[in-house]
């Protein structure tokens, strides 16, 4: 007789090739988050995990001159690595992805954005204009341009 009760989901991720990738990628996460503590100051957040394919894992990394700084330190990140539980480790390869830092700048939330400023009051204006008057042509021609903006 058929069994027609619902498959729970896990037990559908599980037969499938779905856990496999969750698996690596929550793997790849962890080494990230071991990474960020072993790596000098002021280079994590410039190079992050890639992948881990055959023991072999793949760094990240900014520009060249950090991946010069993470290659010296390689041999004792791959120590450091293998006795926090990634002892099938081998070796590890970093590439240069200048797009580290384009998402980094983009996502960063000190940037402020831009703050609408109040419009320019009539006594400015006319100061502007005052000054205007023994200036070069070329300045004149600016300062009044922003006088004419507290009119508007």
């Amino acid at each position: 007789m058929r069994d027609h009760r619902p498959t729970s989901t896990d037990e559908l991720i599980e037969s499938s090739r779905l856990s496999k990738l969750q698996q690596h990628a929550k793997e790849i996460i962890q080494i990230n988050q071991i990474l960020k503590t072993l790596l000098p100051k002021g280079i994590e957040p410039h190079i992050r995990a890639a992948n881990v394919r055959g023991g072999h894992l793949v760094l990240e990394a900014a520009s060249a001159s950090i991946k010069m700084k993470v290659d010296y330190e390689r041999l004792n990140i791959l120590n450091q690595l293998r006795n926090q539980g990634f002892g099938k480790l081998i070796s590890i390869e970093i590439k240069i992805n200048p797009a580290i830092y384009r998402t980094q700048k983009g996502s960063s939330k000190d940037q402020k954005e831009a703050i609408p400023r109040p419009p320019l009051s009539e006594n400015a204006a006319s100061s502007l204009l005052m000054v205007a008057q023994n200036a070069n042509p070329k300045v004149k021609q600016r300062l009044e341009n922003i006088a004419k903006l507290a009119k508007k």
